[in-house]
């Protein structure tokens, strides 16, 4: 149950004044920017920045065995990260239509 102590109330919430208008702001402009161009230009990845964090993180969107979330502080470093796991995935995808017979013989 929510209880609300009207003599407590204090500041712009005070009951009978008047709403204060509270300005918005959005935080790092260019990281942001940064992850949403990394989203159009990496299909399968969604990007996030973490204003909080100060993370950019990757979600890989093809299926895996298990949730697949990268994160680092860069936009180089998490393009690195997102480049080796669509290769880890790429090789265990091969390995399993290929067999481990024909691996190592050519």
């Amino acid at each position: 149950m929510i209880r609300r102590c009207l003599a407590a109330a204090r500041g712009r919430h005070r009951d009978g004044q008047a709403v204060a208008p509270v300005p918005r702001y959005t935080w790092d402009h260019e990281a942001r920017a940064e992850a949403a161009m990394l989203e159009i230009t990496w299909p399968g990845w969604p990007v996030l920045y973490g204003t909080g964090s100060r993370l950019f993180r990757a979600i890989a969107t093809w299926p895996t065995s298990e949730p697949l979330i990268i994160c680092d502080r860069t936009v180089e470093g998490l393009k690195t990260r997102m480049r080796e796991a669509e290769m880890t995935a790429l090789l265990h995808r091969w390995a399993l239509t290929s067999g481990s017979a024909g691996i190592g013989h050519f």
